[in-house]
């Protein structure tokens, strides 16, 4: 597949989400599949523990032949493209992902059944199949069970991305990098509540005219790291599975078809 790597690199960014522990950056995904498909080329991933969060991230190219990378280190396919040009062309090979551009060709080992990441009982293969099949149980803002039940949301707003990531990433104020967002309503306005009041809590609200019954909500998931990626307008839908002792969740839509299911903190 050829691509544009300034957006590859994007693509690769959005997917692996990084978050901090400790103030230590960690991926929450190693590893992924590339499937370039009607001209898309799209990435749908789990995190590593396999529950908190699923993901759908994609870019348009003009490339039209449909076909699948296995990348599985993200972050060793990144160290690569930066050394090669603009346009890059990935193959696969008995194994192996060759990285073309211009006159380089860089070849890295690695291909399907490369574990999922490090200590993965999986193969790259079977975790993405695994991925790709709870994905269609997103249709929209609504979550569908596994016995054909579905969950909707129970409050649902519009938001510019610019704006969400402007709160969000107060989280790193003074270098605290808590990795927690608390979504608050009371009943007219949404806010998004980051960091501690030692280095600086800070409040923002996202909206105040919205009519819904109050809650509260905690994620974690890097997701400043998600939002920086994108312009244009977001739909944020949260979903009350409190009933199966699961908390409230929430589904990221974006303007391009890419969405984010991220479950909250119990």
């Amino acid at each position: 597949m050829k691509l544009n790597r300034k957006a590859l690199e994007q693509l690769l960014s959005a997917t692996m989400r990084e978050q901090h522990i400790n103030g230590k950056a960690q991926p929450q995904v190693t590893s992924c599949v590339l499937r370039l498909k009607d001209g898309v080329v799209s990435t749908t991933s789990i995190v590593k523990d396999g529950k908190t969060s699923l993901s759908r991230f994609s870019f348009k190219t003009d490339e039209q032949n449909d076909s699948v990378i296995p990348v599985p280190d993200i972050e060793r396919l990144l160290g690569t493209l930066k050394y090669h040009g603009d346009i890059v062309t990935l193959s696969l090979n008995d194994e192996k992902v060759k990285v073309k551009s211009k006159n380089k060709q860089t070849t890295l080992a690695g291909g399907m059944q490369s574990k999922a990441y490090a200590n993965s009982k999986d193969s790259l293969l079977e975790f993405n199949e695994q991925a790709l099949k709870r994905a269609e149980q997103i249709d929209g803002n609504t979550y569908i069970l596994a016995d054909g039940g579905k969950i909707s949301s129970f409050f649902k707003v519009e938001l510019p991305a610019s704006e969400l990531h402007d709160a969000l990433k107060c989280d790193g104020m003074n270098g605290q990098k808590l990795n927690r967002y608390t979504f608050e309503c009371t009943g007219d306005a949404l806010k998004v509540v980051v960091g501690d009041v030692f280095k600086g809590q800070t409040e923002c609200v996202l909206g105040d005219d919205y009519a819904c019954d109050e809650f509260n909500a905690t994620f974690e998931g890097g997701l400043e790291n998600i939002f920086k990626h994108y312009s244009g307008s977001v739909t944020l839908s949260f979903l009350d599975f409190t009933q199966y002792k699961q908390g409230i969740r929430m589904i990221m839509q974006f303007e391009n078809g890419d969405w984010v299911f991220q479950a909250g903190v119990l």
